[in-house]
């Protein structure tokens, strides 16, 4: 009943969808570089994260959301089989179990209607045709993990369950990709946007009064120096939002906020030595995480801090420049 009701919901999304699917076929191998990107908007604690991989015993790599794992663009597909170097993608196992089979198509973006190459899931070897891949919390509470459900799957554990994810071609920094469609088989190439101020990972406040500074480095670890970009109050929220922590920091009498790894919200009223962020686009790379209360704004990443400035009243309040 689950699994249908799965299939119904992404039905549902795909009649509502407006973007125009290219004819063709896309081939089944790609070797330029890419990574992962997991939509499933009915499920807004694994949307818009990336796939990660994760070191294991003996060389295995296992596939986690982030931030669990290592964030990788250089996955390739061999006949649809997810590869990257000797590391073949087994969904749930070791290097030695069955791989699982995906098929380039295009498909809608959800959130906002623009065209993408998706890995749709075929088979795993050795098991039924059909079914499809979810993500669960795995043992331990390490995260998110991928898994494999075959079709009509009666193991459904309602206190964890296994939510099913499109999985998305994107190159680093971008959220979607696009391939020119084919009627033959040749390897497909993915490409990256230019990016603009519109689409860098952050998220404009100054409406409310706060002007983004760049995305800060974190050494929570350090032993000589200062731990923490701001050294002032903590907040944690599971439904973080760059406006929260505002409200909180200016509540707090501070200058600076930041928020980090989608949850956290930190203060203060200087940037610790050696912490102020880059100028250039790629400086704000490490600042990729979702807000866990909206999934529209950035709030850092894993030890990456998206700092903000409170503006002065009735002076301007601009946003860096980043080239």
């Amino acid at each position: 009943m689950l699994y249908s009701l799965f299939c119904t919901l992404l039905a549902a999304a795909a009649v509502t969808t407006a973007c125009v699917i290219p004819p063709g076929t896309l081939s089944n191998t790609i070797t330029t570089g890419f990574g992962v990107l997991v939509q499933n908007p009915a499920f807004p604690v694994i949307h818009d994260r990336y796939m990660n991989l994760d070191a294991a015993g003996g060389g295995d790599q296992h596939l986690f959301l982030d931030p669990v794992g290592a964030r990788t663009f250089n996955l390739v597909l061999n006949a649809g089989v997810l590869a990257q170097n000797i590391i073949h993608a087994v969904i749930n196992g070791e290097r030695g179990d069955p791989k699982a089979s995906f098929q380039p198509v295009y498909g809608c973006n959800p959130d906002n209607d623009a065209l993408q190459v998706q890995l749709a899931f075929v088979t795993r070897e050795q098991s039924p045709v059909g079914g499809l891949i979810c993500v669960r919390v795995a043992s331990g509470n390490r995260g998110y993990e991928f898994r494999y459900s075959p079709p009509n799957n009666p193991a459904f554990d309602p206190t964890n369950p296994c939510m099913p994810v499109t999985m998305v071609l994107v190159t680093s920094g971008t959220t979607s990709t696009t391939t020119k469609p084919t009627t033959t088989n040749p390897t497909t190439a993915t490409t990256a946007p230019t990016s603009t101020a519109t689409n860098l990972p952050y998220t404009d406040m100054t409406a409310k009064g706060y002007a983004f500074v760049g995305c800060s480095p974190e050494q929570r670890r350090a032993t000589d120096g200062p731990g923490r970009t701001l050294s002032g109050a903590l907040y944690a929220d599971d439904a973080m939002t760059n406006g929260k922590c505002m409200d909180f920091c200016t509540s707090k009498g501070y200058a600076f906020a930041g928020t980090e790894y989608r949850r956290e919200c930190w203060c203060g009223n200087s940037v610790a030595p050696g912490r102020q962020p880059g100028t250039t686009v790629a400086s704000l790379a490490g600042c990729s995480f979702k807000c866990g209360g909206d999934t529209t704004q950035y709030c850092g990443g894993d030890s990456w801090l998206s700092l903000y400035k409170k503006c002065a009243v009735g002076g301007p309040c601009v946003n860096a420049v980043f080239t």
